[in-house]
């Protein structure tokens, strides 16, 4: 199953949230990610976190729809949410709202999506950009001329790039490596590291690959 999850960030508009739902089963909102959903006019198959950033109205609009309170404040809504959706054997998140507006939580949230991989496939996605965590080989399609970086979180070693206007062979990436603005020459291209965690980040319309 694949679930879109809606946080409490940087609220997605409506149409990219039409768009990720094509890939979805269905949508889960992240605490505060419900204002966010009720402010686009649709509706989340479930609500759940600490419940301490939905407001009044969405709990009177969305009554009737199912809520689970996790009241621990020992991880985030997001980390309550990935450990819910794996316990109910989701294979992949689309992950919505994660960026923005606070910069700890935005930096906590591209940090913690670690603890899941690789039994869990996870996209980041905003309005014009969508992140990977990868700690292996993925192949990517995406426009011609896309922009594509690459954060290394720690040493990354073994990185070969293919389909790149900069490609790259058994090299490593290091913390605070500059990997930025590499360029899509084709309609597709690849990322394959051998040791270490790699966040893709492509700079294109979710959708558009």
């Amino acid at each position: 199953m694949t679930t879109l999850l809606i946080c409490n960030g940087e609220p997605p508009s409506r149409d990219l949230v039409r768009r990720m739902l094509t890939r979805a089963d269905r949508m889960v909102a992240a605490d505060g990610g419900a204002n966010a959903v009720r402010a686009i006019g649709l509706v989340p198959d479930l609500i759940l976190g600490d419940l301490d950033s939905v407001t009044p109205a969405t709990r009177r609009v969305f009554a009737k729809v199912p809520t689970i309170r996790i009241p621990s404040q020992d991880n985030t809504d997001l980390e309550k949410a990935l450990d819910h959706c794996a316990a109910e054997g989701d294979t992949a998140m689309i992950i919505a709202g994660a960026t923005g507006r606070r910069l700890d939580m935005t930096l906590a949230n591209l940090s913690v999506c670690w603890h899941y991989l690789p039994d869990m496939d996870i996209c980041f996605v905003g309005e014009d950009w969508y992140a990977v965590p990868i700690t292996a080989t993925r192949k990517f399609t995406a426009p011609s001329g896309t922009t594509v970086s690459l954060v290394p979180f720690g040493t990354c070693s073994g990185v070969t790039l293919r389909g790149l206007r900069y490609p790259l062979v058994e090299g490593t990436l290091r913390t605070g490596d500059v990997a930025v603005s590499n360029v899509v020459r084709g309609r597709s291209f690849s990322v394959n590291i051998k040791h270490g965690r790699l966040m893709v980040l492509v700079l294109t319309r979710f959708g558009d690959h």
